[in-house]
């Protein structure tokens, strides 16, 4: 288990490096200058000079490239350039906000995704109930998440006025109130403000989910031990949950890794339509404003986290199916 997580380890830094190397390349390809952006088309040319000296953007770029990983080996992404604050604090008030959206939205794919796709699969010889439920997949499928957050805001927010349009909740108040009296109606605060983004997320990830769950509960359902336990007489539904759901499980965990990567690149969009802070809008905010050190850490963040949950998935195969041993 030791020499797997090693190599496993040692895999993963060739991808972040090369993820943290496309980056900085990428945002130095991209058009318009930092300076430009912060100053605005009137600052004289000396002006920008010095906007440039002073950001460290007149050095050669092998050596801003050298210094930027040395830099965030060290998990020190620099300071804003626009802000001037440190990257790496910035990214830890925003953390927490694009978390549980990632989390709510992970629920609700799972409430919605997973039965969904069993149901399905279970009654596939029935079209009443198989062709709804493929139909309900396919429409998560095709709505892009930004367009279905847009309908959400004008239904539930504009129309009705049931939540509100912009805004993450005072998260912050939430640590900080934790042993006072207000801290029911922080939360009810953040929750309030979760609902609609979490629900725009989770369904574009539940049609994903779903058709995922349909095909390994058939291909569950298809094995030896399945047609055995019925053939002793044994009830459909006590098949289906003593054998057939823990077995479907180890099909799931490989799309886990996936399923962040989608939902992490999802908080982009939604934070952005629902104005809500966190990594994916400042991620956004960061290249409009070619605020280099922003970006670049928000992709690295973003990329340890893909690799860290691939791992935890990989050690999780063994406690799902003891058949798997990792040599």
């Amino acid at each position: 288990m030791v020499q797997y997580i090693s190599r496993r380890l040692l895999i993963a830094i060739p991808m972040l490096l090369g993820a943290m190397s496309i980056v900085f390349f990428a945002m130095r390809v991209l058009p318009g200058d930092p300076c430009v952006a912060m100053m605005g088309d009137q600052a004289t040319s000396e002006a920008l000079a010095d906007c440039t000296r002073n950001l460290g953007l007149n050095r050669p770029l092998a050596v801003q490239y050298a210094d930027y990983l040395w830099r965030s080996i060290q998990f020190d992404f620099g300071n804003s350039f626009r802000q001037g604050y440190p990257v790496r604090d910035y990214i830890g008030r925003m953390f927490p906000h694009t978390f549980i959206l990632v989390f709510a939205s992970a629920i609700v794919a799972a409430l919605v995704g997973i039965p969904i796709g069993i149901i399905s699969a279970l009654k596939r010889r029935s079209p009443l109930i198989d062709y709804p439920l493929r139909i309900i997949a396919l429409l998560g499928l095709s709505m892009p998440v930004f367009w279905l957050g847009i309908l959400l805001l004008i239904v539930f927010s504009l129309h009705f006025d049931l939540f509100p349009l912009i805004g993450g909740g005072d998260l912050d108040g939430v640590f900080a109130m934790i042993a006072s009296g207000d801290f029911l109606m922080a939360v009810g605060d953040v929750l309030h403000h979760l609902v609609l983004p979490a629900l725009a997320l989770g369904f574009t990830l539940a049609a994903t989910v779903s058709r995922l769950s349909r095909s390994a509960m058939l291909e569950v359902i298809s094995q030896d031990y399945i047609r055995t336990a019925r053939a002793k007489g044994q009830r459909e539904r006590l098949v289906v949950y003593k054998h057939a759901l823990r077995n479907m499980l180890v099909p799931l965990l490989t799309i886990i890794g996936i399923f962040v990567a989608i939902a992490l690149t999802g908080t982009v969009l939604t934070e952005t339509v629902f104005t809500r802070p966190g990594l994916g809008k400042m991620l956004v905010d960061a290249i409009g404003a070619r605020d280099y050190p922003l970006a670049q850490g928000a992709i690295t963040v973003f990329t340890m986290i893909i690799i860290v949950v691939n791992l935890a998935v990989d050690m999780l195969y063994a406690v799902v199916d003891p058949r798997i041993s990792y040599r």
